[in-house]
């Protein structure tokens, strides 16, 4: 028998598949024309930009460049500093079993490792590992049966407490700054290097939009305008904040914000004085969020009709739920002692820091995080054959956070970035490291759930049909009402009437039930 039942449709957003993978690259950097010689690399920093992500059928094409910047000292017995910027392509493939070319895509990149080594003074060889991760989402939507009265059917209900995702989008910030370097500050020459990096940043919902706030960090490295190779430090915080527009977002949204720096301009410009002493920053923030609500939707879980033979079809659903995410901030102290060859130190000059996670494992009301900082120290040298000198250490850390729900059988994800670093000379050769950490952990379970997707009812054969009787039964271990009725084809109401029992949830096994067949 053809019958409408009330429907509502649930849109799931399933994980499709997660792959590591890493990329070694390796090439060679020629020095241009216009740079002197190379004697020794004190640093070189890379910057992963993936340009193309292709996904197909059980595979995903990623190519991008690795952007170097690489400081040398000249082989000429000059005290000065040169800098150098190259790139070497990158060009992969992931496998992922399972993978359809409609699914969505996310990749994350990490610089696991760098090294530059000089091979002549006019050619430098360079090693990197990249690590990719990509996961893989889902859209899946079902339409399920969902309760409803004066239709003659007993409905067993269920919920389901689950993220729905309201909003994903992708945006982006620019950010343009002129700064005035101070009086008591050194005029600007030649641009060594230049950092930027978000730190601060703080992400809140509202109607119909997302608020973002953070701070733009420029760290640069030049030298003066005087011709003399001397080294200079600029730091610089730059707050920004805008908003994206995203319908279907409330204050009550869960927002997953991931910002990250694209573009990058840093000019010198000549002040009212006609020294360079400005620098315009030119600057591209990506915005890429995904917001969801957590919603509690009531479902058909099983179904019959007293009297009527009962077809239920039924859907295993499987769906993530967040089981908690936490911030933790915490601070890293280390000493660095030099080793024997290298040379002594007399003043610091920059430190810089990059994170590595190496694992996340989640324990009970708990999630530990392991990974590495690895630390890069410029700073200036006691001998006067070598005025710079650079100091590089990994310094491993383990954090556990407290995130109470959470169990060993859940998966967990972090992502780190590093807020603040100092560096201050102890002695001629040792130093101590400060580090602020932030950390960022998310937890999420697999759930399953089975749900009533359609019911179809038939009338029974009338030879088969009973007269209207009643039955004494013994609750057995298990038994629920909905069971006895179902299996008696009756309904809980008229058990609960007939037995005068006020609460269905506290039969007993062993209890005696009067059961009331129903005429048919």
């Amino acid at each position: 028998m053809p019958m409408e039942w009330e429907r509502e449709k649930i849109v799931l957003k399933q994980q499709g598949g997660k792959q590591a993978s890493q990329i070694l690259l390796e090439g060679d950097i020629i020095a241009p024309d216009s740079k002197p010689d190379v004697n020794e690399v004190l640093s070189c920093h890379g910057k992963v930009r993936m340009k193309d992500v292709r996904v197909g059928d059980d595979r995903i094409s990623v190519s991008g460049d690795l952007d170097l910047n690489i400081l040398y000292c000249s082989d000429k017995g000059e005290d000065a500093v040169y800098a150098m910027c190259a790139s070497l392509p990158i060009e992969d493939v992931i496998y992922m079993d399972g993978l359809e070319k409609d699914m969505q895509v996310k990749l994350t990149t990490a610089l696991e490792h760098l090294d530059c080594q000089v091979i002549n003074d006019r050619k430098l060889g360079v090693k990197a590992v990249i690590g990719l991760t990509a996961t893989a989402d889902r859209i899946h939507k079902v339409d399920v049966v969902v309760p409803s009265e004066g239709n003659g059917m007993a409905f067993l209900e269920g919920k389901l407490r689950m993220e729905e995702v309201v909003a994903e989008k992708k945006d982006r910030f620019t950010i343009k700054e002129e700064i005035t370097l101070p009086q008591t500050a050194a005029a600007l020459g030649e641009i060594l290097s230049s950092e930027f990096s978000l730190t601060d940043q703080e992400v809140r919902p509202m109607d119909g939009k997302v608020m973002v706030r953070s701070n733009l960090m420029v760290d640069i490295l030049y030298t003066d305008d005087q011709g003399t190779g001397t080294i200079h430090v600029l730091s610089e915080k730059i707050p920004f904040n805008g908003y994206i527009e995203a319908e279907g977002i409330t204050p009550k949204s869960t927002v997953d914000m991931d910002l990250s720096i694209d573009e990058t301009s840093i000019k010198t410009a000549l002040d009212d004085d006609g020294e360079p002493r400005i620098l315009d920053v030119d600057v591209t923030i990506l915005g890429d969020i995904s917001a969801w609500d957590v919603s509690e939707k009531e479902v058909v879980t099983d179904a019959y009709a007293p009297g009527m033979e009962t077809e239920v079809m039924r859907e295993n659903i499987t769906y993530p739920a967040s089981v908690g995410r936490v911030k933790n901030q915490f601070s890293l102290k280390e000493k660095l002692t030099l080793d024997k060859d290298e040379r002594p130190m007399l003043q610091a000059g920059k430190a810089w820091g990059s994170l590595l996670i190496q694992d996340v494992e989640a324990e009970e009301d708990m999630i530990e995080v392991d990974g590495v900082l690895t630390v890069e120290i410029l700073y200036f040298c006691q001998e006067d054959d070598h005025a710079v000198c650079m100091v590089k250490r990994g310094i491993p850390f383990s954090q556990k956070i407290e995130m109470k729900g959470v169990t060993s059988e859940d998966e967990a994800s972090a992502r780190g970035s590093v807020e603040e670093m100092d560096f201050q000379i102890l002695s001629d050769k040792e130093g101590e490291l400060f580090a602020s950490i932030m950390l960022e952990v998310d937890a999420k379970r697999q759930e399953t759930a089975q749900v009533v997707t359609d019911i179809r009812l038939k009338d029974c054969d009338k030879s088969q049909k009973f007269l209207a009787g009643a039955v004494i039964y013994t609750v057995q271990p298990g038994d629920s009402l909905w069971k006895i009725a179902k299996c008696f084809d009756t309904t809980i109401e008229r058990i609960l009437m007939v037995n005068d029992i006020e609460d269905p949830n506290k039969i007993y096994p062993g209890q005696k039930i009067l059961i009331i067949k129903m005429i048919h």
